[in-house]
């Protein structure tokens, strides 16, 4: 997910100051407050002398020995112990790395430095060991309105508790027309508007309150049921309460309108899983090539966006077929939901996932496999590469 530090770095060779701007084209790192020129441990001193210190300090030095040591020590008079130094030096001394880190410094890595080592670094430094795992945030969005996103969402979030019998918080973020409670029968109290509303005050206690409880597994967070002046949603309060859901449960299953705002927007890229789904004719061809050419270049190549056509086969011999969709948005359809008025239309009617109307149904089959997929636990985790000078020493070798 997304940092949220200011970040300031002090450079002497010009390839390390494009090694930091690369971070602001970085999704992880799009709302960081990053500066970086040219100087060393001098310029760091005469700019913490009259500013703030970031909480990331990056410092390239070429000075080595005592001359090292004694621009630190001065460096240490307007620096902010709460705030973090990375150091980037000429020496590949594990004594020297030893010496620096006994001294206070987060980080010291043996220059020159390129793109991936200074983000595992960076993501290293603020990573909290202590931290739990945070729940799987999957967001569907339809590529035009009446596609049948809430439907996939609905569904994918019943499917996905029973599947892995574990809790699943389901939030309808259409503050105009959510469907989340009515497709589910539940009976609205509280909005997520209401919970968005105080911010501050939001805890896992609190947020309980707004959860309306489906079943075991499964509680949604409803959107409004009266229409209001106010249709967005602020980042900053939206932000602290997703923080907590994720906490409260392995996956969180975001209903996202039919709507192309800032907040929209932002809540798409920063989201583990996208999913848009669409049905096969050419306003939804050309509407989801649009989402998916502004979403792909932003969004992390770890960060899947998928497609899923709904309703195929409801208008044979006119429809636009899975490989015009492929050829437009350069990415295979994950799942084609057969057109099935009638479990749909029951399973709708009786406020129930389709699941719960026919295990058999083959629509109630590819939800299980959707599940599957967007659940992240088909891949291996990824082993965390090690960071510091020891190995820099050894790549070096």
């Amino acid at each position: 997910m997304t940092l949220r530090i200011s970040i300031a770095a002090f450079c002497i060779e010009n390839e390390t100051v494009n090694v930091v701007e690369t971070l602001r084209n970085q999704r992880q790192y799009s709302r960081c407050e990053i500066i970086s020129q040219e100087g060393s441990i001098g310029a760091a001193r005469n700019f913490l002398a009259e500013n703030e210190t970031p909480n990331l300090l990056i410092i390239e030095t070429d000075l080595v020995g005592n001359p090292l040591f004694e621009e630190l020590e001065s460096l240490a008079s307007v620096f902010d112990p709460n705030s973090r130094l990375m150091l980037i030096g000429q020496e590949n001394d594990i004594q020297l790395y030893r010496q620096l880190i006994d001294m206070g410094i987060s980080e010291y890595l043996y220059g020159p430095i390129n793109e991936d080592q200074l983000k595992n670094s960076i993501n290293e430094l603020y990573a909290d060991p202590e931290a739990i795992d945070l729940g799987r945030v999957i967001a569907c969005v339809g590529a035009r309105g009446g596609a049948g996103s809430s439907t996939v969402a609905a569904n994918l979030a019943y499917t996905l508790g029973q599947q892995y019998l574990n809790e699943v918080i389901l939030v309808d973020l259409d503050l105009c027309f959510g469907t989340a409670a009515l497709a589910l029968n539940l009976q609205q109290r509280q909005s997520i508007s209401d919970a968005l509303a105080q911010p501050n005050r939001l805890d896992d206690v609190l947020i309980e309150r707004f959860m309306l409880k489906y079943n075991e597994y499964l509680s949604v967070v409803a959107a409004p049921t009266v229409l209001g002046s106010d249709y967005e949603i602020p980042l900053d309060a939206f932000d602290i309460f997703l923080e907590l859901v994720r906490k409260m449960s392995p996956f969180i299953v975001l209903d996202v309108p039919h709507q192309w705002s800032p907040w929209v927007s932002e809540i798409l890229l920063d989201a583990n899983e996208v999913l848009v789904t669409a049905y096969p004719d050419l306003a939804n061809l050309r509407d989801a090539q649009a989402i998916f050419e502004r979403l792909m270049e932003k969004r992390n190549v770890d960060e899947p966006t998928r497609l899923v056509l709904n309703r195929v086969g409801m208008a044979k011999g006119s429809e636009v077929g899975p490989k015009d969709f492929e050829g437009a948005t350069k990415v295979e359809p994950t799942l084609n939901i057969p057109f099935d008025p009638k479990l749909f239309s029951v399973a709708l009617n009786n406020g129930q996932s389709v699941a719960e109307v026919s295990k058999r149904a083959k629509s109630t089959k590819l939800f299980s496999e959707l599940a599957t997929i967007v659940s992240g636990k088909m891949k291996a985790k990824q082993q965390r590469s090690g960071q510091g000078l020891i190995n820099f020493m050894k790549s070096k070798k």
